[in-house]
């Protein structure tokens, strides 16, 4: 069984040819599919919750985008590809307005998240489980071993879990829906949940600051450095 902690960490000082990129990548991806981590430590279940990680398509550029979420769904794991799901098509929906084609969605932005597995139903809600802060520090490894390789540009973080583990404590998502903390580099762009199960989309104001996120993303996208 591989452990984020058993691996060796990549140390670069400059950016690796693509090739050699997608191939970290793919090891990367293959060896997370194997860690078993939280279960052994008794906090999921095998049965339904298995890491996910989609690898990069063989003809697609490397991503400039890198997706945070909080966790893989339900739908997610059975179909082994992250926002499966009516999730997938809001977010679709809002790439678009970044200029981003629906058919680029799993070329244009390699998928991540803060845990790796389905951490399984909230009991008596609709909605998911948040996964614990141990299970959010068992996986964190694994999500600095793929900024390492990727080095993106733009990190989208989706869903307040996402925004606070690389923003802070954040109050709340009004607060930073329709900005971007420019960090190391890196453009932070923080988004909510696209799932129906939330309330924060039913408001108008919330669904504009979506829009203007999405006009940061494709200036931000156009902007050659």
């Amino acid at each position: 069984m591989t452990t984020p902690e058993a691996r060796p960490r990549l140390l670069r000082s400059k950016p690796q040819p693509s090739d050699r990129v997608r191939r970290a990548l793919i090891v990367l991806n293959r060896d997370l599919r194997d860690c078993r981590t939280c279960h052994m430590a008794g906090l999921l279940d095998e049965v339904e919750s298995i890491p996910i990680a989609l690898d990069p398509e063989p003809d697609a550029p490397l991503p400039r985008i890198v997706l945070v979420g909080q966790a893989p769904g339900l739908r997610a794991t059975i179909l082994d590809r992250p926002f499966a799901g009516a999730a997938g098509e809001k977010l679709r929906d809002w790439f678009e307005q970044a200029g981003i084609p629906r058919g680029d969605f799993y070329r244009a932005i390699h998928f991540a998240a803060v845990t790796r597995c389905y951490p399984g139903r909230l009991p008596g809600a609709k909605g998911d489980r948040a996964p614990s802060p141990r299970e959010q520090a068992l996986c964190r490894p694994w999500l600095d071993e793929l900024l390492a390789i990727v080095r993106p540009r733009i990190v989208l973080l989706v869903g307040l879990l996402a925004v606070r583990t690389f923003l802070g404590p954040v109050k709340s998502l009004t607060s930073v829906v329709g900005t971007a903390v420019d960090r190391d580099g890196v453009v932070y762009i923080p988004l909510p949940h696209p799932s129906g199960v939330s309330r924060w989309l039913n408001d108008p104001a919330n669904v504009a600051a979506v829009s203007l996120a999405m006009r940061i993303l494709r200036h931000r996208l156009a902007d050659p450095d």
